[in-house]
């Protein structure tokens, strides 16, 4: 136990500290941000999203629900049962279980190899603008636990486990199937001296989370890819046919000179800050490849970042980063005292501003 106190104690002063600042900012943002009505939950970390899992937790899919994958809402519906608390305390409860289990497993593995890139991989998550997401009722700290567990895994070499954490992470979020890419490349990279069937068998379970969902939808409403489909559907101007980047950023590019302060000047900002997050992470995939990143991480990275372009738009994607966990283990090994410095400075001054706009109701992410 000491030596858990020793190794994890700045770790631990870090999520209580950055925990409390979220509790202030709830409590001061009704005096800061006016409440935007419509999709506002019975607590404020259940707005938006968080409504639609949580009902889906007490009854089951509803009609147009199959937006949202199983994973996360049945953990809330199991442990609600366990504990008859009340669902959306229960939710954020899980939440933040996932999210604290993912970084000191993340934290423990990294400080054995480098302990001063460890803490700054954590500092780097932690501070990051939409990071208040891994306590919200989100499934974003469910699929960040199960990124790390995958991860360490793969370093490990323990590919039936890559396989059972990949499976639950393509039934959390659509862009789990993308771990297939990572774990297989590993598994190629690590040049095993005999190719076993159990772990070939192991590490193609990970699409088998999505391939049940699609089953279940096939046979709930006729459609495997209804997810997808009814996306148009949710606003935010996305589109079922393939929109290249490129023509996602000359959308943004209309947007920031022909449309400045419309249709709101919350949704302008917005709009601006999804840009923004969107070029950052293209950069920190770009630096990676310089530093010679695995090609595996990187790939991941593209994926995970590419695919919600593809509908049109940068909608969601500053919570959306979150997922190209391999960019924050970048982040974690600048060593330019001075960007860093200034990287987390204006994080947290945008995680100040996003968080109190998330809480008083408005979309941000």
């Amino acid at each position: 136990m000491k030596k858990f106190w020793q190794i994890n104690k700045r770790v631990i002063f870090l999520l209580i500290l950055w925990r409390v600042a979220l509790h202030c900012i709830q409590v001061c943002s009704p005096f800061l941000v006016p409440l935007h009505d419509g999709y506002n939950g019975s607590i404020p970390w259940a707005n938006h999203d968080g409504i639609h899992y949580l009902r889906i937790a007490q009854s089951g899919y509803f009609s147009l629900s199959e937006a949202f994958f199983p994973l996360y809402p049945i953990c809330i519906s199991i442990i609600g049962k366990i504990t008859s608390i009340p669902l959306p305390y229960v939710a954020s409860g899980i939440s933040s279980a996932f999210f604290v289990l993912g970084i000191f497993f993340l934290y423990n593995f990294l400080y054995k190899k480098n302990n001063k890139h460890a803490l700054w991989t954590v500092i780097c998550i932690v501070t990051f603008p939409t990071s208040f997401f891994f306590w919200a009722v989100y499934p974003t700290s469910l699929f960040f636990l199960l990124m790390v567990l995958i991860y360490i895994c793969t370093q490990k070499k323990l590919w039936f486990w890559c396989g059972i954490f990949g499976m639950l992470a393509s039934a959390t979020r659509l862009v789990g199937v993308f771990l297939f890419i990572y774990v297989l490349w590993e598994y190629i990279a690590s040049k095993p001296k005999k190719i076993l069937l159990r772990d070939v068998i192991a590490i193609f379970l990970i699409p088998v989370g999505l391939l049940t969902y699609m089953g279940y939808l096939y046979i709930r409403v006729g459609d495997p890819l209804f997810f997808f489909h009814i996306q148009p559907l949710f606003g935010a101007n996305r589109e079922t046919s393939i929109i290249l980047l490129p023509q996602v950023f000359w959308r943004y590019g209309k947007i920031l000179f022909t449309a400045f302060l419309q249709p709101t000047p919350a949704s302008y900002f917005i709009s601006v800050i999804e840009l923004i997050m969107t070029v950052f992470a293209y950069g920190v995939i770009l630096w990676g490849i310089k530093i010679k990143e695995r090609w595996s991480l990187i790939t991941y990275s593209i994926c995970v970042i590419t695919l919600p372009t593809l509908t049109g738009t940068f909608s969601s994607m500053p919570r959306y980063v979150l997922n190209a966990f391999p960019l924050f283990l970048l982040l974690g090994k600048m060593d330019n005292r001075m960007v860093r410095y200034c990287m987390i400075s204006i994080f947290i001054a945008l995680q100040i501003i996003l968080s109190a706009l998330f809480l008083r109701g408005w979309f941000v992410a």
